[in-house]
Order: structure tokens, then C-alpha cells, then sequence
């Protein structure tokens, strides 16, 4: 498994000459069957970074099998239980399950399970980011599973477009008209609601 995390420019070359050290790098402590474990994080995509500062490189790091964990990070803070919960072997994960899953390595990096990441000259990731992975898919699975519910899904965008003054919408018995104020298009999407459709 690969993952990728973001160190000053400064640090780069010895970083990756020497590794990570887990007990000097360590930026989480979680609990791993009621014991504390302490872990340094990474991101499952470079674009899951959405905070780095102007001075960091990314490194991609090649993790072997143990030793490391992944967590849904979009259940942090008030969902804090369900964040815990979702901890689970990085072995065991499957990819595009967590909104935004993070890398939670628990060993020292050694030096050669890490290098710099050069998206140009790297194998190409075939996702935008993790989070727009989740999305898409859990989008597919549903649509998948509800036959209405696209027109659930653009009613929705095109009811909130209204309710903002871009749209004024008419209807009929079957379909909902909404017109674009300003290039007159008319947009018709049938109005449905999820009924007794099994989800």
C-alpha cells in the first residue's frame, strides 16, 4: 500500500535518507485493543491534503502488511465514537469505503519505504481524491439501488437553485418546469419522491 504525506522542503532529503522515526514523528496516539498506540498519519491520496504549507513536499511511502491503520476522518471531533470504531487494519481496508480516510502508521518509517512523489514521473492515481471517490461511489450504489433517484437528485439541485432566485419553476400533474432567468432555458424534471422504492 502507498501513501503519501507532506514534510517541510528542508527536511526532505534527510527524511528520506533516514526515515521517520515513530517515537520523535508521531503526530496521533489511538487506542488499538485498550492499548495506547502511538502514529504518525498520512493520506491515502496527495490531494486529501487540503491544509499544507507552502513549504512542504509530498513523500510516498510504501507500507508493508501490520503496523498500520486506517480511519474515516470525516467522523472526527462529535462523532469521535464513530471515528474510534472505524479504525481498522490498512490491510482490511477497501478503497474508496471512507469519506476521507487516513493513514494511521504505526512504526518507524524506515528509509527505503520512502521517496519523494513526483506526480509527473510517478505510476498515475486514477482518482481525483478519496474524497470524490467515496462520493462517486456511494452516488452510483444508490442510484443503483433507487430507480427514482436521479430525478430525486436534480429536483433537489433544481428546487435549492430556485429557492436562490435563478430559477422560477411551474408545474403540471408530471413534471416540474424550471426557467433559467437568464437565458430563458427551460429545464423539465419530473417531480418524484422516493414512495415505496426499497433503498
Amino acid at each position: 500500500m502507498k501513501v503519501y504525506c507532506f514534510i517541510p522542503a528542508e527536511e526532505a532529503e534527510e527524511v528520506i535518507e533516514c526515515g521517520l522515526k515513530l517515537s520523535s514523528s508521531f503526530t496521533k496516539t489511538i487506542e488499538i485493543n485498550g492499548q495506547q498506540v502511538q502514529c504518525l498519519e498520512a493520506y491515502m491520496h496527495p490531494n486529501d491534503a487540503k491544509e499544507i504549507n507552502p513549504g512542504d513536499v509530498p513523500v510516498k511511502i510504501t507500507l508493508q502488511s501490520g503496523r498500520a491503520y486506517i480511519a474515516d476522518n470525516s467522523l472526527l471531533g462529535e462523532l469521535g465514537d464513530l471515528y474510534n470504531k472505524s479504525i481498522i487494519p490498512a490491510d482490511k481496508y477497501k478503497l474508496g469505503t471512507y469519506r476521507k480516510p487516513g493513514c494511521l502508521i504505526a512504526c518507524t518509517v524506515l528509509p527505503d519505504m520512502i521517496e519523494r512523489y513526483n506526480p509527473d514521473m510517478d505510476e498515475p492515481i486514477l482518482y481525483q481524491s478519496s474524497e470524490q471517490l467515496y462520493r462517486d461511489s456511494l452516488f452510483y450504489r444508490t442510484d443503483d439501488l433507487v430507480q427514482s433517484f436521479k430525478d430525486v437528485a436534480l429536483n433537489a439541485y433544481y428546487n435549492m437553485k430556485a429557492a436562490s432566485g435563478e430559477y422560477s419553476v411551474q408545474f403540471n400533474d408530471e413534471y416540474a418546469a424550471f426557467l433559467d432567468k437568464e437565458s430563458s432555458e427551460v429545464i423539465a424534471i419530473v417531480k418524484t419522491k422516493f414512495n415505496n422504492e426499497k433503498i
